[in-house]
């Protein structure tokens, strides 16, 4: 129901209500906030390359995707091998469409 919510509220109610809860969050320690440096070229290789065995999830794999998620956040932090799977797994999970 909520997923729906958000689906088709205006942009500017979603906006808000991600401030508030990157707020509280934030209030809670929930968020480590830290002035990551860039990957070296070989490092984001090497994650790229962890996270290209995947063009899809489904039932057989989501377990290795998260493991693999996991495996690439410890090792090389948040860069765009994450985001990759992170959005294939929000997209498996209907938390955002496919266009």
């Amino acid at each position: 129901m909520i997923k729906l919510l958000i689906k088709y509220a205006p942009d500017s109610v979603v906006d808000a209500v991600n401030d508030i809860s990157l707020a509280e969050l934030d209030k809670r320690g929930l968020i480590v906030w830290t002035d990551a440096p860039p990957l070296e070229p070989e490092d984001e290789n090497s994650a790229f390359n962890l996270a290209s065995r995947f063009t899809e999830v489904t039932p057989d794999n989501i377990l290795e995707i998260f493991k693999t998620i996991a495996q690439i956040y410890t090792s090389y932090g948040d860069c765009l091998a994450l985001k990759y799977l992170m959005e294939l797994s929000a997209e498996y999970f209907g938390l955002i469409g496919v266009e």
